[in-house]
């Protein structure tokens, strides 16, 4: 008989395996891509409808959306400063509404890591 671990797998991500960062995946990088470059207003709703659906409940959607594209600034993404730029042209718009009080000096911040990076 095989005898079964009972290991529990730690609550953060290891230092060995990459965090898996939600607005690297190609849906949301398409309707961003279509928003920015297209100017296709229905990206930009379909963006924030499912961006909604992946923000852990009781957390602000701005912080959570600033922080994603923070990660993908640090790491060089290539689309860093697209999420930058399509942040900037939805911010203060419906659905996306106002950034939070600093957040405009946080995405000037995110822009610089995003041009040094690309």
């Amino acid at each position: 008989m095989a005898l079964v671990s009972k290991k529990r797998t730690p609550d953060r991500p290891s230092p060995l395996v990459p965090r898996f960062n939600p607005l690297s995946g190609p849906d949301v990088r398409s309707l961003v891509r279509s928003a920015v470059v297209g100017g296709d207003y229905a990206a930009v709703k379909e963006t924030h409808v499912q961006v909604k659906s992946l923000v852990p409940a009781g957390t602000d959607l701005w912080s959570w959306w600033l922080d994603g594209i923070e990660d993908l600034a640090r790491v060089g993404d290539q689309d860093g400063a697209l999420f930058v730029r399509f942040t900037r042209e939805v911010a203060g718009i419906k659905p996306w509404g106002d950034l939070p009080p600093g957040g405009r000096d946080r995405l000037e911040e995110i822009s610089r890591l995003a041009s040094s990076a690309g």
